[in-house]
């Protein structure tokens, strides 16, 4: 008896399976190479938003700031002019030269007009997260706002019916703050009313 062996005839390849393979791979990598740049924007969205709140944080340091410097430093006696000296300002509103309603804050050259953070308050500087230094500590600037009316059952004084005793009336004042995060484009300005009683 004989025993046959039977060999397999080889077939033609056509590559089909190669090519395929490749394509899967290609489809790969494009989905790998998106979602490593959605990460890579997300992260940045991340690093952007603390940073903003970073700002924000300082800029609320520095509102505190301005009304300690309030309390502390001004009177009725302090300087404040039309173009602002120091950080004490007249609003554009209230000027004689000619009264406008230009918001101070468009115009005035924070660099020499305003008050830096801690100038007048001996505050120490702000810093970032692991110590990182701002890129530049926030400043501000006051604005003394008109006489506040009488309160409801004062004398008015109309007629010149009162006397010439000067009167400690409240004060009210607006400031306005401008503070950076640990990176420079990264800008918050915040405004409110201190009234000084």
């Amino acid at each position: 008896m004989t025993v046959r062996r039977h060999r397999p005839t080889a077939r033609k390849q056509h590559g089909l399976s190669l090519i395929t393979s490749l394509l899967f791979m290609v489809a790969a990598l494009i989905l790998g190479v998106s979602v490593m740049s959605i990460n890579v924007m997300q992260e940045r969205m991340i690093g952007n938003t603390k940073d903003r709140e970073l700002a924000m944080q300082a800029a609320e340091a520095a509102l505190r700031d301005a009304e300690r410097d309030i309390e502390a430093n001004l009177d009725a006696t302090s300087a404040f002019v039309e173009g602002c000296a120091g950080g004490l300002c007249i609003p554009p509103s209230d000027t004689a030269s000619g009264p406008t309603s230009a918001p101070l804050w468009q115009t005035i050259d924070w660099a020499s007009k305003s008050r830096a953070y801690g100038s007048r308050t001996a505050a120490p500087a702000l810093l970032g997260p692991a110590n990182t230094a701002l890129a530049t500590q926030p400043r501000y600037f006051i604005e003394r706002l008109p006489t506040l009316p009488p309160r409801s059952g004062e004398d008015a004084c109309v007629g010149g019916g009162c006397s010439n005793v000067a009167v400690d009336r409240a004060r009210a004042y607006r400031i306005t703050v401008r503070a950076s995060g640990v990176r420079s484009a990264t800008e918050v300005m915040l405004q409110s009313v201190y009234v000084k009683q």
